[in-house]
């Protein structure tokens, strides 16, 4: 990939990022760059690396995603750069936000993980987010790895379902 690609590339990453207040699945991003046709899946891999390796994004996993956010540097140097990057493709980017802002956020929205307290004995924690705010969150014991998982998979599908009827239950 030519140097000049690759930095285009990199800024493309930095302005999305630095233009959201969350941070942004692997999902949501590869779904920018390669529907846009603005790289193939193994240069978008190579490119984030690089990223991550000079301090630029902070990668993270949560509950078997992974998600991106700018770190201080990545914020400082698109502040400096990111008007090498084309005014149309500037719009472009805010565009997609704007059409697929609500998406990205529900990625990361509804949230499970767990964690082994002792033996014998797993926490399984789950939460939903309104507006970057948690508006429920559920913290279970249970015996097994195995409860712990199959919880954490069926939240993301009925939390939507059980909120409401735990604040009915609870305000009457």
């Amino acid at each position: 990939m030519l140097r000049e690609t690759s930095m285009l590339y990199k800024l493309t990453i930095l302005y999305l990022l630095s233009k959201v207040d969350y941070p942004i699945s692997s999902n949501s991003l590869s779904n920018f760059l390669l529907q846009n046709d603005f790289t193939d899946y193994f240069n978008l891999q190579q490119i984030m690396g690089e990223l991550i390796d000079d301090g630029y994004v902070i990668k993270e996993t949560l509950r078997n995603k992974t998600v991106y956010r700018i770190s201080e540097s990545g914020e400082a140097t698109i502040r400096l750069l990111e008007r090498e990057i084309a005014p149309s493709m500037r719009a472009e980017i805010e565009k997609y936000i704007v059409d697929n802002g609500m998406q990205m956020k529900d990625d990361l929205s509804v949230m499970s993980n767990y964690y082994q307290a002792d033996i014998n004995n797993y926490i399984v924690n789950m939460y939903m987010e309104e507006a970057g705010q948690k508006i429920i969150e559920l913290n279970i014991s249970v015996p097994t790895s195995a409860d712990a998982e199959k919880i954490c998979s069926r939240w993301y599908n009925s939390s939507e379902k059980l909120y409401p009827i735990i604040m009915k239950e609870l305000l009457r």
